[in-house]
């Protein structure tokens, strides 16, 4: 799969201005424009465009005593480190996924080349390149906010105006449809309380601070139990739509009323559905298949001229619940403005807590970043905070404790799996700019199966010529170094396979170089064996000698060898790695198949009364 990608040089240095203007917008957007057609560079056309106009860099970026030429320098070194980070990320990303030895190259002033062999699932790949958005972390909206926002939504829906959205129904009007009726879209009893929450993180030989009913008192259904200890509500209605009150009833209000009276009296409600938990916190509901026109809703003028500048809506990355065969999403209302930017999250790392035994997300930040998060979280205890990535809700864990250092710790994940998904968005979310791919191709296996095959060819003549040399040469005792050499192919190709490795063109050649050394060990060893045997030794002696002799040699050059390959996979990128990796499997299995099963081989024989054994 080849693509290129461009990253949103306008977006970054739109800012990273100190005022915004209808200009700037204008001169960014001509330069974005200009730049697909060439590889000019962004910063030097922006400062082109602007002198045309009279104006210069130090109106929009920089303080009054910079010159032009050190602020155009700092907005091309920012705009360099915005490439090279995409570039991180995108390899982090794909490696994190497992598609094997990317070619990832910078092309032109913004733009990235992304080759990726043995890609099964194309969709799957271009939906994980298009994710590279802004990792940002959000709060919700304040409960009260969010009702009086959905129920401006849904009197806007039925037909009034600007002058009676206050006086829209409260959501406690919200009834339940008729029960005596089949109901096939409403949501039914498997809705749950999200229970990821997010704490300092703590030492692990110390008690989780979050302590579970042990009496037996009042013991709850753990399948529904989150970390405050508190169960989400268990609907007794299956076609509850509406909300419940803080005792986990459904809110009654003597109406009776089908699916369609519900769908025409509270047409938001219908698509977005509000679930209220025991502890009083509110959660909204949509089906895969409302999704569109929730989306189409909210895009109308008139919905966001109603709606307050600072909410904005997403939906959370994977379906809740499956209810009737049909996947139903949770819908987040946050406020529009990021609290943190994933820049300054330095490392994720995922596990199971020894203490919980349950998956955990160990998250770490910058100094920056520490500070900030340490203000936002002791000013939000008990609040949920979005992690969002590309306007895609992945966890909204609830703050514990205002969390200082930088080290914060996430949990109540359902799986392991979960755990390192969001392990994956919290590494590799931090761009600084947002990507997008402006060209795609696929390239079938045909095309390259010339250049395969010349490989593969290769390999097999260098093994049997390889093979009839240590026959001719060394008669029996080459033909067992053969088949320890057929062993030691074996044994590369399963540990590729069991690794799914890509065996690429470097690949074969590291298999090959592999093939050369793979016999090498046993001409050292059968040459100081065939030494002894001149010297008068009996065979069992010179096989004895000659492996002990033979061995501290072949240590060493296999040792150097390791340190070399290792060196090269670790510091190398694409066809590098995969050279490497090949050759680093291949001394390690020839180190086996050399020195052990060799002389298994020859250890038989002898204890049997072999008493000559034809080393050429």
């Amino acid at each position: 799969m080849y693509v290129i990608m461009e990253v949103d040089i306008a977006k970054l240095l739109t800012d990273l201005a100190k005022k915004q203007d209808d200009v700037l917008k204008q001169v960014l957007s001509e330069v974005s424009e200009q730049t697909k057609k060439s590889d000019d560079d962004f910063v030097d056309l922006v400062e082109i465009k602007l002198r045309e106009r009279g104006l210069s860099l130090k109106a929009y970026y920089g303080e009054i005593r910079d010159e032009d030429s050190q602020i155009k320098s700092t907005l091309k070194t920012e705009v360099e480190n915005a490439i090279d980070r995409a570039i991180q990320v995108v390899r982090n990303r794909i490696d994190q996924y497992g598609v094997s030895e990317p070619v990832i190259q910078k092309k032109g002033s913004s733009r990235l080349v992304v080759e990726l062999p043995g890609v099964s699932n194309v969709t799957e790949v271009r939906k994980l390149l298009q994710g590279t958005a802004l990792l940002e972390f959000k709060l919700l909206i304040d409960p009260q906010i969010a009702v009086k926002v959905m129920e401006k939504i849904n009197t806007y829906l039925l037909g009034g105006n600007l002058d009676s959205l206050m006086k829209a129904d409260s959501l406690s009007k919200i009834v339940k449809t008729d029960t005596t009726k089949k109901d096939t879209t409403g949501l039914t009893g498997k809705i749950k309380k999200d229970t990821t929450s997010i704490s300092q993180k703590k030492d692990s030989t110390k008690k989780d601070i979050v302590k579970t009913d042990t009496t037996g008192k009042n013991k709850k259904d753990t399948s529904k139990k989150n970390l405050s200890g508190k169960d989400s509500i268990k609907p007794n209605d299956s076609n509850l739509t509406g909300l419940t009150d803080s005792n986990g009833n459904p809110v009654d209000t003597n109406q009776q009323m089908s699916e369609e009276e519900f769908k025409q009296k509270n047409p938001w409600f219908y698509l977005v559905r509000p679930q209220q938990f025991q502890d009083g916190s509110l959660a909204w509901f949509v089906r895969e298949t409302d999704k569109v026109n929730v989306q189409k809703i909210l895009g109308r003028k008139e919905v966001q001229d109603i709606i307050p500048t600072d909410v904005s809506f997403a939906f959370s990355n994977r379906s809740e619940f499956v209810d009737n065969g049909e996947r139903i999403f949770q819908f987040y209302i946050l406020k529009k403005d990021p609290e943190l930017t994933g820049g300054v999250v330095i490392n994720a790392r995922s596990n199971i807590d020894p203490t919980s035994n349950q998956p955990v997300v160990y998250m770490e930040m910058n100094s920056d970043g520490a500070a900030d998060w340490a203000r936002i979280t002791g000013a939000n205890i008990n609040k949920n905070i979005a992690i969002v990535l590309d306007n895609v809700v992945y966890s909204a864990p609830v703050v514990r404790s205002k969390i200082t250092g930088g080290n914060s710790e996430i949990e109540g994940m359902a799986d392991i799996q979960e755990a390192k998904l969001l392990e994956i968005v919290l590494k590799a979310g931090a761009l600084p700019a947002p990507l997008a791919i402006i060209e795609e191709r696929t390239v079938g296996p045909s095309l390259g199966e010339d250049s395969i095959q010349k490989g593969l060819y290769s390999s097999i003549i260098a093994l049997i010529l390889v093979a009839i040399f240590m026959i001719v040469y060394y008669r029996f005792a080459g033909s067992v170094a053969d088949l320890a050499l057929a062993f030691n192919m074996v044994v590369i190709m399963g540990i590729m396979a069991s690794f799914h490795a890509t065996l690429t063109l470097p690949g074969i050649a590291g298999l090959i170089l592999s093939i050369g050394m793979a016999v090498d060990s046993n001409v050292l060893i059968y040459e100081r064996i065939r030494e002894e045997l001149a010297g008068g030794k009996p065979i069992k002696t010179a096989i004895e000698i000659g492996y002990k002799k033979a061995f501290s040699a072949i240590f060493d050059g296999h040792v150097t060898s390791i340190i070399t390959a290792v060196i090269l996979y670790q510091f190398g990128t694409g066809p590098i790695q995969g050279f490497a990796l090949t050759l680093l499997i291949g001394l390690i299995a020839n180190l086996f198949t050399a020195i052990v099963m060799t002389r298994i081989v020859f250890d038989v024989m002898t204890d049997k009364g072999k008493s000559t054994i034809n080393f050429g």
